[in-house]
């Protein structure tokens, strides 16, 4: 399933969910995800092993990041940056140093000659 599908799934149920809230507090509601989502912007997220990784994890769903978003949490996962047309020697580079390479859902990528 692509992310735009995820992502206008998951909206849908936001939006199913904000039904079951009284018209008189959905401004607070609303507020509550734009906090969340802010404060997941401005707060590093925690080591894995943190006993504050599952409240980061559930801050930033709330506040909606998810798939593509900058800062969506993926503990023990770090992002290195590099322009995409340098993407192949990077992944090579790190593969290399005995790095593995994960892939999207953080399981070890398998290389081009079939060794994961």
């Amino acid at each position: 399933m692509n992310t735009a599908a995820k992502f206008g799934g998951f909206g849908a149920v936001i939006a199913m969910m904000l039904e079951y809230v009284p018209a008189q507090y959905d401004l607070y509601v609303a507020l509550f995800i734009i906090v969340c989502g802010a404060a997941a912007a401005m707060i590093p997220p925690p080591h894995a092993g943190s006993r504050w990784a599952v409240a980061y994890q559930i801050m930033t769903t709330i506040g909606l990041n998810v798939g593509w978003a900058e800062n969506h949490f993926k503990p023990g996962q770090s992002g290195v940056r590099v322009p995409l047309v340098d993407k192949p020697a990077a992944k090579q580079a790190v593969a290399s140093a005995g790095i593995p390479v994960l892939n999207k859902k953080g399981k070890p990528e398998q290389s081009a000659n079939g060794n994961a």
